[in-house]
């Protein structure tokens, strides 16, 4: 979503537009600017590929010199560091290159040792999420580092609750979001759901299952019935998705990491109270104004911590001010004026 924002907003007198897919599909795809030009780029390989490959043919870099061909870059935009290893065929293009990273220490254990050193050695400018990720970066990189403050695009979620969601029923709707994982505290979000079994609260997750080995475990668990007051929500469109959260009656976020946490802003700015962990990130949103921050992970202490904050009214007004510093506008404008200097 950052990404189409940038995208969308950035100032077409300045700049022209190529986006290049790492996958097919993507449910903003359609909603693409139409000056903005599209391109796929195959991350698969054939048989005849790698055999290509073995007798010395990079089939990736002739893939993206393809594109190249096409669309004529000055600058490559890189979103994620998941994708720095494009980084290594920059010497092969007369181009700037920009690294946006938008994930924290626990993500870096995920990507090779050669992907941090390219982030380092061929990023002309890498751009951090948050003040977090900035103090990863900062003094190593310098003037190549600046900070990107992600927001919530308000004016979208508006538009998506142009009907005000009532809440129906007599139970109390506590919701989760995002990647269905351990990182995430799908286990701690599940223990808590326990201690409510005998009551009126429901848990409901809104986000996607992986195709991983946790995530089938889990799947199981849930359908075997041992987390009776769960509902997994993992085919809502972005309007559903947001008149679920609009329809909750308090946010919880059980993640165990977060760079920023912009799914707890979305809550907040729906009018939502939230519950989070201490997972870095949410210590940069989450206040007494919209809600609290735990620093007990334990889902005995969580449980009284959501029985409380059920019990306690907040002012949608004072919540929304209270992260009214995270303006996306302003911080197009701030990347604008580095795109236009590397």
């Amino acid at each position: 979503m950052i990404l189409f924002n940038i995208v969308e907003s950035l100032d077409r007198s300045k700049f022209d537009i190529g986006i290049v897919l790492m996958q097919q599909g993507g449910e903003l795809v359609p909603n693409l600017p139409e000056d903005v030009n599209l391109f796929y780029l195959e991350s698969n390989f054939t048989l005849f590929d790698k055999i290509r490959f073995h007798l010395g043919e990079d089939v990736m870099l002739n893939r993206l010199k393809k594109i190249g061909n096409e669309f004529k870059s000055d600058i490559w935009y890189i979103n994620t560091v998941d994708n720095a290893h494009l980084l290594k065929y920059r010497k092969h293009f007369s181009i700037k290159t920009c690294l946006h990273v938008h994930e924290y220490l626990y993500n870096f254990e995920q990507i090779a040792s050669q992907e941090i050193n390219l982030l380092i050695d061929q990023a002309d400018q890498v751009i951090g999420c948050s003040v977090l990720v900035e103090k990863l970066f900062k003094r190593l990189l310098g003037n190549k580092y600046m900070t990107f403050q992600s927001a919530i695009d308000t004016r979208y979620i508006d538009r998506c609750l142009t009907e005000i969601t009532t809440k129906s029923g007599d139970k109390k709707k506590i919701v989760s979001s995002g990647t269905l994982c351990y990182r995430k505290g799908l286990d701690i979000f599940l223990d808590l759901s326990t201690f409510f079994n005998d009551t009126n609260v429901e848990f409901i997750w809104l986000g996607k299952w992986p195709n991983n080995g946790y995530a089938e475990l889990i799947k199981n668990k849930i359908k075997a019935g041992e987390f009776p007051n769960v509902q997994i929500l993992d085919q809502l469109n972005h309007q559903k998705y947001y008149q679920a959260m609009q329809g909750a009656d308090l946010f919880l976020s059980c993640s165990r990491e977060e760079s920023m946490g912009l799914v707890m802003m979305e809550a907040i700015y729906c009018g939502v109270p939230v519950l989070a962990t201490d997972s870095g990130g949410s210590s940069l949103i989450v206040n007494d104004q919209n809600g609290k921050v735990c620093f007990d992970f334990r889902p005995e202490t969580l449980s009284q911590e959501i029985k409380g904050l059920l019990n306690k009214s907040f002012e949608k007004s004072a919540m929304r001010k209270s992260i009214s510093q995270y303006d996306g506008e302003l911080e197009i404008q701030k990347l604008e004026i580095i795109l236009l200097k590397i």
